[in-house]
């Protein structure tokens, strides 16, 4: 069986670290190693850590001077020996199917496939109440509508490096969407959906992509920089991310699953 590494980068994670923890050690796949790389914490998370994974060799925790959560994931990356690869911050937690239903993909198509990824809650605590959206990207995300909008999101990835030999994240934001921009835009590789919904992304007040003005000159730098790129295009990639991105913030509805909302709460509040 195909192992999986884990790369899980946190700083001053204290009050989020253990949910997101227990959502990867509780999977339904065993047969995984969870990297974990300390950014230089200044709060007891490094402690929190290393006493919930004492007694589980599966997991491993790594220090390192504040040097930011893209030479931390490069770093686990570095770590990292097994021919899948996934990501999950310090404040996100996966379904615990996500594994499974990843690996399963592959061996249901009987294929190689690169790059996976599934439906996910985008979710905010309010007191004891959870606020909760559904996100669905699209089936395929290839070459054509990727410039559109960062359809993939980085917890509900799965990555074969069997096919994918460089992997590594550029120190530049959005640092995820360059990479997908790298791997599917320009190298021509494809993501495939799992069609299921498996990971729960945390909206918090001190999310790196709160800044939208600063967001939107990122994004420009990132069309800028694209290979054979002209004034036109620049402009006219940034107008179709403005566009897609503002659509799905304006017919996002809350979204109430009983049973996911339970398992979150579950999660949460252990």
């Amino acid at each position: 069986m195909n192992k999986v590494s884990i790369i899980i980068p946190f700083f001053n994670a204290s009050k989020t670290i253990l949910s997101t923890l227990k959502s990867v050690k509780e999977q339904t796949f065993r047969d995984f190693e969870c990297i974990l790389i300390d950014d230089g914490s200044t709060d007891n998370s490094y402690l929190i850590v290393k006493k919930y994974i004492s007694r589980d060799k599966r997991f491993k925790v790594f220090k390192q001077n504040k040097k930011g959560v893209v030479s931390a994931r490069n770093l686990g990356i570095k770590k990292s020996n097994n021919r899948f690869i996934a990501f999950l911050d310090a404040d996100d937690i996966w379904d615990l199917d996500f594994l499974r239903e990843s690996i399963n993909i592959r061996k249901k198509n009987n294929r190689p496939i690169a790059i996976t990824h599934a439906s996910y809650f985008r979710f905010k605590i309010k007191g004891n109440k959870i606020n909760s959206y559904l996100v669905e990207p699209p089936l395929v995300i290839n070459s054509r509508n990727i410039l559109k909008k960062n359809f993939i999101p980085l917890l509900t990835v799965l990555i074969d490096r069997n096919l994918i030999k460089e992997l590594y994240f550029e120190n530049k934001r959005p640092e995820d969407y360059r990479l997908w921009i790298k791997l599917i835009y320009i190298n021509k590789f494809q993501s495939i959906s799992i069609k299921k919904t498996l990971g729960f992304y945390r909206i918090s007040k001190n999310q790196r992509s709160k800044n939208k003005l600063k967001s939107l000159k990122r994004i420009y730098k990132v069309f800028s920089d694209l290979p054979n790129t002209n004034f036109f295009n620049k402009y006219l990639n940034t107008f179709n991310w403005i566009i897609h991105n503002s659509l799905q913030r304006i017919f996002s509805k809350n979204y109430k699953d009983k049973e996911k909302l339970e398992f979150l709460y579950s999660i949460l509040l252990d």
